[in-house]
């Protein structure tokens, strides 16, 4: 079972989410208050409670902060231990936060699923098969490198190599299916309306 990792930054203001369908709920400083305000109980909280409104409420409940002065942030300690997660939070925040986020995924997993206000996030390596409305806008960008192959949207990749330089920018499925097939990582980014009426699976055959 994948883990539920909840940090700072703007989050949805609504979210479905099944606790019993992950392994643990682990929240990161002022992702605790995101985790109540979901109506989430987070099994674990860690960071340095600096961000938080709630720092003397998670000290009654035995909750320690750690040193505001350390090497990780406070979503890298959430991370770093979690072989497989789902990601609340991050978005639209500081910009630096944001962007050492994107380290972290490097240096230990990325999220499968990450949740912000205005994007949801799905990263992928190997085949996947989406299926959605016809018109639907999703856009493509690698963890570092990766080339690429689809099938289905307005503008298919064919190899083409994405990377810092080049990003597969508000494409659309042409079709009602479109597969995409990536040999690193990748993220593809849906609006939280498009992602609630999406099906995201492994197909039976690879793309060709």
């Amino acid at each position: 079972m994948k883990d539920l990792i909840i940090i700072g930054g703007f989050a949805p203001d609504n979210l479905h989410i099944d606790s019993r369908s992950y392994r643990r709920i682990i929240a990161a400083d002022s992702g605790y208050d995101t985790a109540i305000r979901l109506g989430l109980k987070p099994d674990a909280v860690i960071g340095d409670f600096d961000s938080t409104s709630r720092k003397s409420e998670l000290i009654e409940h035995g909750y320690s902060p750690c040193p505001e002065d350390k090497d990780e942030t406070d979503a890298e300690l959430a991370i770093m231990h979690s072989q497989s997660y789902d990601l609340i939070g991050g978005g639209e925040g500081r910009l630096d936060h944001t962007l050492s986020l994107f380290t972290v995924f490097r240096r230990y997993e990325s999220p499968c699923i990450w949740y912000m206000r205005t994007d949801t996030v799905v990263s992928m390596k190997g085949v996947l098969c989406i299926e959605g409305n016809k018109e639907m806008h999703l856009s493509m960008f690698p963890l570092t490198e990766a080339s690429v192959f689809t099938s289905g949207l307005k503008w298919n990749l064919n190899g083409e190599h994405l990377s810092s330089l080049f990003i597969s920018l508000s494409n659309r499925l042409e079709e009602d299916k479109a597969m995409i097939r990536s040999d690193e990582t990748i993220f593809i980014r849906f609006s939280p309306e498009d992602f609630e009426n999406v099906r995201i699976s492994i197909p039976d055959t690879t793309l060709r």
